[in-house]
């Protein structure tokens, strides 16, 4: 017979073990990604000892002018609930999620990005509103992976072409600007039409997956249509401009973050170049090739900046600055937000909460019973 003290170690065995399975589990399934992460960063670093003014950077730092620093963090964090908000309206029709719960879901997944390799923040936001709503995973990845990363494109394109059509766009971007219009807008329109017209696609019926066992037909099926349930806010015309709309809200704050930033350290910038250097920045970041994203938004912000006519020593410290404010930022909130929603770091590390060891016990009466019951009965 098993005492009922010897259950509470018995359950950390079975923790112990499910957490060392799953570090070997992602160990051999990540290794070679991580392995190769490490390569590039490698390489990123020395591109950025190279190519950014590090020393000169430094030197600015005393020079910065903190009384306009408070306003840009503030109004980075408006542009994640505006980012939030957008989330809430592609899933408008899970009445069961909260606009407060998602936006500190964001405010988590910007913190397990900065921090963790992967992208880890955009899993974590499938994985946690599946753990506490149980939305599928398949339905939350492609609102988060397929829908939002479309309509910033979306957005982006529309701000720089605003950008070359009415304002001083270096035409040296002109192409590059061009061949990115063509890409998102056939992007967004396949989109929208799978949204508006997918709903009724019997996909296990399809010649793209009949040489698939039924099985596997029908998961591909089942997952096809979680998938076009993220897309909802595709689905009509008015609801896609809606979408749209609310991404050039959230960006236009952002925007306003980087010329807020540019005034906190000597940078006058015009809208034109503003734009330039959010979307420079942003797409340093959407690749994670390093830690903290140390490196690729240097060397990127710091060559735009450049590229639009200021001082590389000026352009260093903007860059670094910058980032060392937002990294601090996005702490701070993240860390917020995880006690503002009772997480763990072991919730964000883990895919699901171990499940206790249940064992068939003799009772004191000689019937049988679960650790559980039994573990009532001693209380």
């Amino acid at each position: 017979m098993m005492k009922p003290a010897a259950l509470p170690s018995l359950r950390r065995y079975g923790r112990e073990q499910e957490g060392k399975e799953a570090s070997l589990r992602f160990s051999g399934r990540f290794g070679p990604i991580l392995l190769l992460q490490l390569l590039l960063g490698a390489a990123m670093l020395a591109i950025l000892f190279w190519r950014v003014d590090i020393v000169g950077a430094f030197q600015r730092m005393p020079h910065v002018n903190y009384w306009w620093v408070l306003p840009g963090l503030l109004v980075f964090t408006l542009s994640k609930a505006i980012h939030a908000y957008r989330w809430r309206f592609f899933l408008r029709h899970r009445t069961e999620l909260p606009t407060k719960y998602l936006f500190g879901v964001f405010l988590v997944s910007n913190l397990a990005n900065a921090l963790l390799p992967l992208r880890a923040g955009d899993i974590l936001r499938i994985e946690l509103p599946n753990r506490r709503f149980s939305v599928p995973r398949a339905e939350m990845a492609s609102s988060v992976l397929l829908v939002e990363s479309l309509l910033d494109g979306v957005t982006f394109v529309i701000l720089l072409s605003a950008g070359l059509l009415f304002l001083d766009v270096p035409p040296a971007l002109r192409p590059t600007l061009v061949a990115l219009t063509l890409f998102v807008v056939t992007i967004f329109v396949a989109s929208v039409g799978a949204a508006r017209f997918g709903h009724g696609w019997r996909l296990e019926h399809s010649r793209l997956v009949r040489w698939l066992p039924e099985r596997s037909r029908l998961f591909v099926a089942r997952r096809f249509t979680e998938v076009l349930a993220g897309m909802a806010s595709l689905r009509t015309v008015q609801a896609a401009l809606i979408a749209v709309a609310i991404s050039i809200a959230g960006w236009l704050a952002e925007l306003s973050v980087y010329a807020l930033l540019g005034q906190a350290f000597g940078l006058d910038l015009s809208l034109a170049d503003t734009i330039v250097v959010m979307v420079a920045a942003n797409l340093a970041g959407a690749i994670p090739i390093t830690p903290w994203n140390v490196g690729p938004y240097e060397v990127v912000v710091t060559e735009a900046l450049v590229l639009l006519g200021a001082d590389r020593d000026v352009a260093s410290g903007y860059a670094i600055g910058s980032h060392l404010l937002l990294l601090l930022w996005i702490g701070i909130t993240g860390v917020a937000a995880m006690w503002a929603l009772d997480l763990r770091m072991r919730d964000l590390l883990h895919r699901r909460r171990p499940v206790d060891l249940q064992i068939t016990i003799l009772g004191p009466e000689g019937e049988a019973t679960d650790s559980e019951e039994l573990s009532r009965r001693a209380r």
